[in-house]
């Protein structure tokens, strides 16, 4: 009896030095690192940006920016832009960059768009800015282009062109590229910007020319050594060199000319901002086909030859991608095709609810797509089945755009080609 007694005792006595310790001991263990995955992000005409995860389409997260813009025309809306992990979104009216997070949607910071002065323009964009360098590229309806640094918002520079400018910049070999409604084609040094008195590096058609026959929404799209940009008015696909072969000076003041390859006739408006692959140029038209033509000219032959197209049952102002061999392009007939990039057939077709505008992205295994029915759709790659949907409750123009968190992937969504090299 006394044993056991002297044990509770000893048992007790025990845990009065454990127990005040084990009190004020806590786990030195970190917290365990929050896990993101990739995001499929697309916006509507409501100014509200969600994002998606690509495989079962579950919402990451929303932003809304706080500037509702007055209803303009306009045949698209400004994409977002992804840049080491911070989207860019510039809205239609609008002098300030929202500067979010790609990962959680929270916003980092409302960017001020300003010049050395603190002046701050006003402007209206439509077209998708692009971004290199830490500058942000900005082509609006006011005639402009600036390049904005993407921490300050201040203008690193500026220019005026000839009119106003729906298409979006294309950046090649240290230069920007430029396409006006006012048919004209400009170069622009990406760093430095014009030179003295708004001089470009070169433009199209010249600054002697007094009109051209162009009116550019198409953006820009380039396969060395050539520029492809399709016209509205004239129903061209024109093919420029990107450094005059036999420079000439005008007499405003030594500026190179582009000069023309060659043009090739449809029979309908372009809208379609070109695609551009191994040779071969990839467009739609408002005559109701996708061309497809080989740019790669023999002989005394001045323009290209058709190399296939494809009918469709409306207009076509979305922009191809090329992605696995396979042609991605959309139209008013509410479709989504599939077109196999050597043979030029129709792989499958999907069908949505609304009139489709903006350009496809592919991530994977799947193609997304947004529509005037107000849905972003994922569909399947190999056989055109719908994989998820979700309705963004406003109309979609603009081109949604992938987060794969590699920092890979600044270029991609737009509604031009950016690059043109896009395999």
């Amino acid at each position: 009896m006394l044993h056991r007694l002297g044990f509770f005792l000893l048992t007790i006595l025990v845990a009065s030095f454990l127990l005040p310790s084990c009190s004020k001991t806590y786990s030195s263990d970190a917290p365990l690192p929050i896990s993101y995955s990739p995001s499929v992000i697309a916006s509507s005409d409501n100014q509200v940006w969600y994002a998606f995860d690509p495989v079962s389409g579950k919402k990451h997260w929303e932003f809304s920016t706080p500037i509702r813009p007055i209803f303009i025309p306009r045949d698209f809306s400004p994409s977002a832009v992804l840049y080491y992990n911070s989207i860019y979104i510039v809205t239609t009216t609008s002098d300030t960059i929202y500067k979010i997070d790609s990962k959680t949607g929270v916003l980092i910071k409302k960017l001020l768009i300003h010049d050395a002065n603190g002046n701050v323009p006003g402007f209206t964009v439509t077209a998708t800015p692009i971004v290199d360098g830490n500058l942000l590229y900005v082509a609006t309806l006011n005639n402009m282009v600036y390049a904005v640094d993407t921490g300050t918002a201040l203008i690193s520079w500026s220019f005026t062109a000839d009119a106003p400018i729906e298409s979006s910049p294309t950046i090649y070999n240290g230069q920007v590229y430029i396409a006006t409604t006012g048919g004209r084609v400009y170069a622009i040094d990406k760093t430095n910007g014009p030179g003295a008195g708004n001089i470009p590096t070169w433009e199209y058609p010249g600054a002697d020319i007094a009109v051209s026959p162009a009116k550019f929404v198409s953006s820009p799209a380039i396969y060395p050594p050539y520029l492809y940009v399709g016209s509205i008015s004239d129903s061209n696909m024109y093919c420029i060199f990107l450094n005059p072969p036999s420079p000439t000076t005008t007499s405003s003041g030594g500026i190179l000319d582009g000069q023309m390859r060659w043009t090739f006739k449809t029979q309908g408006g372009i809208y379609s901002s070109p695609a551009t692959i191994a040779g071969k140029v990839i467009f739609g038209s408002n005559d109701f086909k996708v061309y497809c033509l080989d740019t790669s000219l023999i002989g005394g032959i001045s323009s290209p030859r058709v190399y296939w197209k494809d009918s469709t049952n409306s207009q076509v102002w979305s922009s191809p991608i090329v992605y696995n061999q396979i042609v991605y392009i959309a139209g008013h007939d509410y479709k989504l095709y599939a077109i196999d990039f050597q043979k030029g057939k129709l792989k499958w077709e999907f069908h949505s609810n609304g009139l489709i505008k903006s350009s496809p992205v592919a991530y994977g295994s799947n193609i997304y797509i947004g529509s005037y029915d107000k849905n972003l759709y994922a569909v399947d790659t190999a056989h055109g089945t719908l994989k998820w949907t979700q309705n963004i409750n406003g109309n979609i123009e603009s081109s949604p755009i992938i987060d794969d968190l590699t920092g890979a992937n600044f270029h991609k969504g737009y509604n031009s080609q950016v690059s043109g090299l896009v395999n």
